[in-house]
């Protein structure tokens, strides 16, 4: 079967590499740019193309200049993906629901969307009956897409690379690099510093009563607008040395800095379909505490085997599931065990290419 993905992130690469192991022709489509992963020497095609950067589209609001950064980016592919032929395109936003508006009448050339999210647009539901096939990324997603477009998408959850992300992973010296002790307790947070993913509520629940004497520490991955009052917060509520800030890494550097901590917090307050951040966490070894909401309690489980759930925006609730984490090592340490095995058990990328395969008909 020949398939292409357009354009290039990071879930396209991994799917790509498990689909051609598979033994089908796979092409990924991007706009031009410094980021090409390690292919393993597989006959992947990749193609790259100019576009206009979002930040020079017309400011009619971020997802108008997405969707026009990569309208641009598909003026420039469009020859190439019509003349490829394929089986198959996958899509990965709302953003490129004109595609197959692009094909000729007789092209035979079919277009899946794999939803990640809500990027809804203006005119992607007159957009949507074009896309033959539609996944999500969680059951929360599904019936998110079910509520815009009216049909509800077989569900193919993310994956994690078992071998990158794994206790084996484990690195003293980064620990040592924060200054931090094998007694020490590391809480780690990576993603983008926006108000919806929670940090803040994180760093207030560090800093509460219920904890003071525990040695936990909190280490956040990343950069976003909120940076800056994040590190204030810390300082105003006295844990400024306890919460270590650092940019964005590659993603070959993460799986160190995950698997060197020892638990994994989530306290996003908004939408998340799928959060590639836990899994990683989870496949690393940690527990996690998390927010009971979007499709969190489908990657954690419920059953408080992997990770705690809390409630939303509720910094005392997330206190006190940091106190049972912090109270008791052999906790985190079965816990952590079992949320490995979980990620093992349903959140492969093995999982995720006989899925979507198994709905390409």
């Amino acid at each position: 079967m020949a398939i292409a993905a357009c354009p290039k992130t990071g879930p396209v690469w991994e799917l790509a590499r498990i689909l051609c192991d598979l033994g089908h022709e796979i092409t990924v489509f991007g706009g031009e740019g410094p980021i090409l992963p390690d292919l393993g020497g597989r006959p992947i095609t990749v193609k790259t193309y100019p576009f206009t950067p979002r930040e020079k589209a017309l400011d009619l609001g971020t997802r108008f200049r997405r969707f026009w950064e990569r309208w641009s980016f598909a003026r420039q592919a469009k020859g190439d993906v019509i003349a490829g032929d394929f089986d198959w395109v996958v899509i990965t936003k709302p953003f490129d629901f004109f595609w197959p508006k692009l094909m000729p009448a007789a092209s035979r050339t079919r277009f899946a969307f794999r939803s990640g999210g809500t990027s809804f647009i203006a005119g992607d539901r007159y957009l949507a009956p074009g896309v033959s096939a539609f996944f999500a990324n969680s059951y929360f997603n599904a019936w998110q897409i079910k509520s815009r477009y009216g049909r509800f998408p077989q569900v193919i959850y993310n994956g994690v690379d078992l071998e990158r992300f794994g206790p084996h992973q484990r690195r003293p010296d980064l620990r040592a690099q924060l200054g931090l002790g094998s007694d020490d307790i590391l809480c780690i947070f990576a993603g983008r510093l926006v108000g919806w993913k929670g940090v803040g509520i994180s760093i207030h629940a560090l800093a509460a009563d219920l904890v003071k004497g525990y040695p936990l520490h909190f280490l956040v991955i990343g950069s976003g607008p909120e940076e800056k009052s994040l590190k204030a917060l810390a300082a105003k509520l006295g844990v400024a040395d306890r919460v270590f800030f650092r940019p964005g890494m590659s993603h070959g550097e993460m799986p160190a800095w995950w698997a060197s901590a020892d638990i994994g917090l989530f306290a996003s307050i908004g939408d998340e379909g799928f959060s590639n951040s836990m899994a990683e966490a989870m496949a690393s070894g940690l527990p996690v505490i998390a927010t009971a909401f979007s499709g969190n309690p489908e990657t954690v489980g419920n059953e408080g085997n992997c990770g705690l759930l809390v409630a939303p925006e509720d910094v005392s609730a997330l206190a006190s599931a940091l106190l049972v984490l912090a109270s008791d090592s052999e906790r985190r340490k079965g816990m952590g065990a079992a949320a490995r095995q979980r990620i093992a058990d349903n959140f492969t990328w093995g999982r995720v290419a006989q899925r979507l395969l198994a709905g390409l008909k």
